[in-house]
């Protein structure tokens, strides 16, 4: 999985090894609620249509390893809203490409992005329809309680590049634990 994230030139990639330093709590995900996003509610991969915490939970238990990444765009300043906007759809669609390629390759994985799922122009929730790709929408890392800053800082990843770039994490978790393996 490293080098698919390697080709797309993230900031930094970091290896988990131990899936249980991934905490998955409430109070996460009821920040979503707050809706300064402006998808609480209006996309199949946010509150309060993504899921229960504990899918997540047994998903993390499913899988044997992850890498948390990021990419640090630039930004004029801290107020350069048009340009975080920008960089946050380019990190999403990057994560999407990469998906795509590890499914086709039959890489069994699950991503986590930053913000709410992309993949549609508009999401199918908007017109009360089902998801138009169910096996590849991602949910965002708050959206499944996960704490973004704990965990980039729990493994000595940057957070904050500094007032003239925004910076954007994901995570993916990697080979399933199965009877057949």
């Amino acid at each position: 999985m490293k080098a698919y994230l390697e080709r797309a030139d993230f900031t930094e990639i970091v290896e988990i090894d131990n899936l249980n330093i991934i905490h998955i709590t409430q109070e996460v995900r009821d920040r979503c609620a707050d809706n300064y996003c402006g998808f609480y509610g209006k996309n199949y991969m946010c509150p309060p249509t993504v899921g229960a915490l504990d899918h997540y939970r047994q998903l993390l238990q499913g899988y044997r390893e992850g890498l948390v990444f990021s990419k640090a765009y630039p930004v004029k300043n801290r107020y350069d809203y048009k340009s975080m906007v920008a960089a946050g759809l380019a990190f999403r669609e990057e994560i999407q490409e990469i998906n795509m390629q590890a499914k086709a390759d039959q890489r069994d994985c699950t991503f986590f992005s930053a913000g709410t799922c992309g993949i549609c122009e508009s999401c199918a929730i908007q017109i009360d329809e089902p998801c138009r790709f169910p096996e590849d929408a991602i949910p965002s890392l708050e959206a499944a309680g996960i704490d973004v800053v704990s965990l980039s800082r729990s493994l000595g990843m940057t957070y904050n590049n500094g007032a003239d770039k925004v910076t954007y994490f994901g995570l993916v978790i990697f080979q399933c634990l199965s009877e057949n393996e």
